[in-house]
C-alpha cells in the first residue's frame, strides 16, 4: 500500500490531466472523509491498479488496512487539500 500512495502522489505533484483524480482517491479514501468523488470518473482516468488498490481498500474498510491507508496519506493531507483547491 505504500508504494500505491507514492506513486499516486508522485502523479499528484506532476500535475498532469490524471493528478485531479488521484488526490481525489486520496482524500476520498481516509476514514470520515467529507471529500466526495464521482466513482465512475475513477473508472475512466485512473491507472487500474491504483483503482483496484482503492477498491479493495474499501472493502476493508472495517479492518485495520483502513488506519494504515491513514497512517500513510496523513502526511500528505495539506498538500492534497491545496492541490484540489487551486484547480
Amino acid at each position: 500500500m505504500k508504494k500505491t500512495v507514492e506513486k499516486m502522489m508522485r502523479i499528484v505533484r506532476a500535475d498532469t490531466g490524471g493528478s485531479r483524480v488521484y488526490a481525489d482517491m486520496l482524500l476520498s479514501m481516509l476514514p470520515n472523509s467529507e471529500h466526495k468523488v464521482n466513482i465512475s470518473y475513477w473508472c475512466h482516468k485512473a491507472d487500474r491498479d491504483d483503482f483496484q488498490a482503492m477498491m479493495e481498500l474499501m472493502q476493508k474498510s472495517n479492518t485495520d488496512a483502513i488506519f494504515d491507508f491513514e497512517s500513510l496519506v496523513l502526511p500528505y493531507v495539506s498538500e492534497l487539500n491545496q492541490f484540489v483547491n487551486r484547480v
